[in-house]
């Protein structure tokens, strides 16, 4: 029998090549687990550094010592420092301006002790520093992390420079004129706002002013556009060297400008420097080859004196500014209760003016004009009278100047003539077929309306009457206006047969080449010069040269204001070619005139020429 404990153990044997297999297969496993955890690790890396590289914004990281320790492409883009020359660099010695250089040590302390910083995870607007020494405006965003592994801060940094400059450009076309730099409406009224809270805590006083400009229309009309625009810079810069640096000049509109001064003790104090603008803007303006004289009217109000409200205030000092204007011009005005009774007054009228329009208010009453050669009413004036339910009849002088002003004149003027030609047309019928109705115009319909006045036209088409019917009244201010559109609106006038007669001749600078230019029809001798006929010779010289002028034009001349014989006789005399006033008639609505009418009619069949009034 064999001996078994001199043969080989074939279990054990068999046993120890199992697990040798078996733990080559696990280490075989482990190694190729770590192989691909170590490619996903890398896979990984790479990707987040693509990331850190190809990120918009700059990514800064620094350690707890305040070293930077990460630095991308767009770092390096920004702030103008390669990753090579800056890691490892202190971040406040680099980057961070020395005014917030102290800032950053303390907060760094702080976080470090307390584990607390305020601007942790969000979103602030900071100055960073160039390589090259200039700083620029920054979006900034910090993190942290700390762990036992990692220890550091992460900056994601925006350079926001064109954004800054962006909302700057805008900012500045929202609160400043674009022609003169100054301050504009918007910007004047927080600059309003803060003064008057100014007054508030020193308990002094601010004026504001309101400066416009006389007659800068006409000026801007006759230069062009070009040279008005290089007038208003030099006027924005004469205001500004008056004022003090702590007052605020602005410009509202077209040619409106406003003064705020502040820290005023005494009201008086502010007449010398009206005075010192107004000086300033009389001295001659040298725009390339044209010499310009201008004048302006200041309107002047005080907080808290006058009003403790903006818009108040605004008023007052719009209302003293008109209040100069209407007193001349080129002078100021200081905002008193009267003027704003009278502003109270107007507004009220205009209203009144509205409803008076919608309700035909109006009546047009007529004064005749006598052929002085024949004895006989051959024309007539149409006068506006207006009929108010309160007031009673209210004078043209005193509602023509607030129609022209606001614009209602266009309106106003359009029924005086359509209801003028009606008549026109019934009496040249009745009484003459070359009867003739006078109707006077505006300045402000020829300039700002003439759109209105080219419906006449078609309104006489549309009643099928001559504009021999009809002339028209201008001023002698309106015949030296050189403006294109004017001359023009005179010449369509002329082909549409309707003649031109210059009232109150006399007051005015006519040229006698204006007067050959466009044909005038008629002179009106202002009656001023009638009324002292019979006493003062120089009157009765002046009169007799114009008739004779005029004839040797071939113009014919009106006489206004007859109220005596012997006035009547002078110009028959002269050679007056027609005469209108008192002596014949007073204006009388349309019915009293058609009287008046027939009883010259049957003057006339009676052979007898003897004037009554």
């Amino acid at each position: 029998m064999p001996d078994t404990d001199s043969m080989p153990d074939t279990d054990s044997s068999a046993e120890e090549d199992v697990e040798k297999s078996l733990l080559e297969a696990r280490v075989k496993a482990l190694e190729t687990d770590l192989r691909q955890k170590k490619e996903i690790i890398l896979a990984q890396h790479t990707k987040l550094e693509a990331f850190f590289e190809s990120s918009i914004d700059a990514l800064v990281q620094m350690d707890f010592d305040g070293h930077i320790t990460g630095w991308n492409q767009q770092a390096a883009k920004i702030f103008g420092w390669s990753a090579d020359e800056i890691l490892d660099q202190r971040i406040e010695d680099t980057i961070i301006p020395v005014r917030y250089r102290a800032a950053h040590r303390k907060g760094m302390k702080r976080y470090l002790e307390t584990g607390e910083a305020s601007v942790l995870n969000t979103l602030i607007e900071i100055h960073a520093l160039h390589r090259n020494g200039h700083e620029f405006p920054v979006e900034m965003s910090l993190s942290v992390l700390d762990s036992p592994d990692v220890q550091e801060f992460n900056a994601y940094i925006r350079d926001i420079s064109e954004r800054k400059h962006a909302e700057t450009v805008i900012w500045n076309q929202a609160n400043f004129d674009s022609l003169t730099s100054l301050p504009n409406r918007n910007l004047f009224l927080q600059k309003l706002e803060h003064e008057i809270r100014s007054c508030d805590r020193s308990n002094q006083s601010l004026a504001l002013m309101y400066l416009d400009l006389d007659r800068f229309k006409d000026v801007n009309d006759s230069l062009g556009h070009e040279m008005g625009d290089l007038l208003l810079i030099e006027i924005a810069n004469r205001l500004q060297k008056v004022v003090r640096e702590i007052d605020t000049v602005s410009r509202l509109s077209g040619d409106e400008f406003t003064i705020i001064l502040g820290n005023i003790d005494d009201q008086l104090a502010v007449q010398p420097i009206c005075q010192e603008l107004l000086d300033a803007l009389a001295q001659p303006f040298q725009l390339d080859n044209e010499k310009v004289f201008l004048t302006a009217s200041i309107g002047v109000t005080f907080y808290p004196q006058d009003s403790k409200d903006i818009e108040s205030l605004q008023r007052n000092a719009d209302q003293a500014m008109y209040a100069a204007k209407a007193e001349g011009s080129n002078r100021f005005n200081f905002f008193t209760p009267e003027l704003q009774q009278r502003a109270l007054r107007k507004r009220k009228m205009i209203g009144d003016l509205r409803k008076a329009i919608n309700e035909e208010q109006f009546e047009i009453y007529y004064q005749p004009i006598i052929d002085l050669h024949q004895d006989k009413v051959t024309k007539a004036e149409a006068l506006l009278r207006w009929h108010h339910p309160e007031s009673g009849l209210v004078s043209p002088a005193v509602f023509i100047p607030i129609a022209e002003e606001t614009g209602l004149i266009s309106e106003i003027g359009s029924w005086v003539f359509y209801k003028a030609i009606e008549k026109a047309s019934q009496w040249r019928e009745r009484y003459n077929p070359d009867f003739q109705i006078s109707i006077n115009t505006s300045p402000t319909q020829w300039i700002d309306e003439a759109a209105a006045m080219s419906q006449w036209f078609a309104q006489l088409d549309e009643l099928g009457i001559s504009g021999q019917a009809v002339s028209v009244e201008i001023t002698e201010g309106l015949l030296m206006d050189a403006r294109d559109k004017i001359t023009n609106r005179l010449l369509d006038f002329r082909e549409a047969e309707i003649q031109i007669a210059i009232d109150d001749f006399g007051t005015g600078y006519s040229s006698l080449s204006y007067l050959k230019q466009f044909d005038i029809d008629y002179l009106k001798i202002d009656q001023s010069f009638i009324r002292n006929l019979d006493y003062e010779q120089n009157d009765l010289a002046l009169c007799e040269a114009i008739i004779v002028m005029a004839k040797k034009l071939g113009i014919k001349v009106i006489a206004e204001g007859v109220e005596t014989e012997n006035q009547n006789r002078l110009l028959k005399e002269f050679g007056c070619d027609f005469g209108q006033g008192y002596l014949y008639s007073r204006p009388v609505p349309a019915p009293e005139f058609e009287i008046l009418l027939d009883e010259w009619d049957q003057k006339e069949e009676s052979g007898s020429t003897q004037v009554t009034a």
